[in-house]
Formats: C-alpha cells, structure tokens, sequence
C-alpha cells in the first residue's frame, strides 16, 4: 500500500492541490492576519517576524515557506552569524537557515519547503504552515539570545 492509494488500492480522493486560497482559508482558520500580493504569494507577520508563503514548481505544487529575521547585524558578526547558522542546521530539521551579506549588512533567513505533487489534505497543509511558523519563530528566537539587542536600541 502506497501513500497516495487507500488500504483496498483505490486511489486517495481527499488529496487537493495546493493554492492561495487553501492557505488564506487555513490561516482565516486561526483568525491570523496576512496580505495576497498580486503573484498569489501570502504574507504576514508572525511574533514580530515576516513570513512569507509562496508556491514554485512549474505546477505551483511546491510550499514554500520564508521568513526574515527582525535583527540587523554589522558585517563584522558575520562569521559568528554562519556558525550559528550551521549549528542550528546540524541540531534541528526545520527550518533551514542561510545568512547573506546585504551592503553593510547581515540577513538571515529561515527556510522550508514541502513537494505537494500529488495534493494534500487540510490537515497536512495546517499542519505544515504551523510547523513553519514554529519552527522559524523558535529558531529567531534562537538567534535572539545569541545575538541580542545593544542597549538603547528598539
């Protein structure tokens, strides 16, 4: 038996594809508050960090997940930053962190992305969005308490 048949071998009839629509109605299931961008890509902010929730893949069948973390740091951290980075990759499955260099800056990004070629309930599609927000959120937070704020600053 496969995934994507029943116990009897039949095809799964539950499995829907993936679209904005299915991740607004899940997000309105929790009243969250998010914008549509005219692409169909969703986003909004989570716990004072910005998500963003896009469709790839030549089908759009591809969730993606994508969030930024609220902390500018000089170009000087960047290697500190990296090592996080990597540490938290090597410690946890999700999300997946990257820093950039941007100007005179560090970015750092959270990462997740599930192939949904073949549908997937609500359920699953709950389940997942919740995972990103989560898991990113634990992850900044993380990051937070290495790299915490100078004083006086916002």
């Amino acid at each position: 038996m496969g995934y994507f048949t029943k116990p009897d071998g039949t095809p799964r009839t539950d499995l829907a594809p993936l679209s904005t629509g299915r991740v607004t109605a899940c997000l309105d299931s929790h009243n969250w508050h998010y914008e549509v961008a005219d692409s169909g890509d969703v986003g909004g902010w989570w716990d004072g960090y910005w998500f963003l929730f896009s469709f790839r893949g030549k089908g759009k069948e591809i969730f993606f997940a994508h969030a930024i973390w609220n902390r500018d740091l000089p170009e000087t951290e960047f290697t500190k930053v990296v090592l996080a980075a990597n540490q938290w990759n090597c410690e946890h499955l999700w999300p997946m962190l990257s820093v950039r260099q941007r100007e005179e800056e560090i970015a750092v990004m959270a990462d997740l992305s599930v192939d949904y070629s073949f549908g997937l309930t609500d359920e699953q599609l709950d389940l997942h969005v919740r995972c990103a927000i989560d898991t990113m959120v634990s992850a900044f937070q993380w990051l937070d308490e290495r790299f915490p704020k100078p004083e006086g600053s916002e």
